[in-house]
């Protein structure tokens, strides 16, 4: 079975942006913070992040 479509998602915003390997965890766990801390995305009833919403995180966290 292949990886979640979300996981994909941010593995092809992290070579977009040439993250690192540790940037790229990072970043995930940056999304998990954010949806925690109520910051969430408009994907789902879970509070994912779609693809446009990742890329804006992506500039905030790069930010950081």
């Amino acid at each position: 079975m292949g990886k979640k479509k979300d996981i994909r998602q941010v593995n092809v915003i992290a070579r977009e942006f040439k993250m690192t390997e540790e940037e790229r965890r990072e970043f995930g766990d940056f999304l998990e913070e954010e949806k925690a801390s109520g910051r969430s995305g408009s994907k789902n009833e879970r509070g994912d992040f779609n693809y446009e919403e990742m890329r804006r995180k992506d500039r905030e966290f790069l930010e950081l």
